[in-house]
Order: C-alpha cells, then structure tokens, then sequence
C-alpha cells in the first residue's frame, strides 16, 4: 500500500508510505488514484490545465494549491459515503459531512447536512447547507458537538 511517486512530496504534506520510483512504475499495479502537484502552478492554472485537457472519463478536483486528486469516473468521497451508507443502513436524511477543499463539494451535495468550514472557499461554502468555525477555531468540533 502507500504512495508511489516519482519524487518525494514535503515532509508533512502527504501521510502514509512513500516510495519513490521510475514514471513507468507509477502504473504498474493497481491504483485507487492519481494526485498531480506541481509547486510551480497556482490552483487557478490547474484548473484552466484541467479543462483544457478535457478529462471526461475521471473525476477530479483540484485543492488548494497546484495539487490536483484523479480518481476513475463517478469516484468521489460521496460516492464512496453513499456506499457505506447502504451497507451499514443508515438513512440519508441521517447524514453529516463536513468538508472544506473542492474535492469536498460532491460529499458536501451528498449529505443531507453538509457542513463547509468556515475558511473553504466560496465554491465549497455554496455546496454546503451551512458553515462552521475555521480549522483553527474547532469547526468540525462545534459539529460534531451538536450532533450529541
């Protein structure tokens, strides 16, 4: 398990193993998805990149920095909540999500209560059905709080 990658991502950006290895090895088992950074590139450039590329058979979404997440087509943090939500029986009115990168948008729609923090941006706030505190101000405490 763990990351392959073609050179090591700064200490503290990206948790879990990683290995450095040659392009070609990036793709020699199987993966759950690919993230694209590159520190040269301002978010707003990856996203006209990415539209230009035209992806139409993935899903991505780019984060805060030049950092961009792909996945095959239709996977999505929703995708996958709306599975566990089956499998365990939970009803989807009885769902919370709390979120605050683009990447979080689609889990945010999912959710019959979703949660922006309050330093998202205003794509990710729209998507929300409200918005809590910033990370430094305990947002997703005051959420989970509420919930008791």
């Amino acid at each position: 398990m763990g990351f392959r990658m073609t050179e090591l991502f700064p200490d503290g950006e990206l948790n879990g193993e990683h290995r450095v290895v040659d392009f070609e090895e990036l793709w020699a088992g199987h993966v759950t998805r690919v993230v694209v950074r590159s520190p040269g590139e301002t978010s707003a450039e990856f996203h006209e990149i990415a539209a230009r590329l035209g992806f139409d058979d993935v899903t991505y979404a780019v984060g805060w920095s030049a950092w961009m997440d792909i996945a095959p087509q239709g996977v999505t943090k929703a995708s996958a909540l709306e599975q566990v939500r089956k499998e365990l029986g939970v009803a989807a009115g009885n769902t919370v999500a709390v979120g605050d990168g683009s990447n979080d948008i689609d889990m945010l729609r999912w959710a019959a209560r979703g949660v922006a923090m309050g330093h998202a941006a205003e794509a990710v706030r729209a998507a929300a059905n409200e918005v809590t505190a910033s990370i430094e101000d305990d947002g997703v405490v005051k959420v989970l709080r509420s919930l008791l």
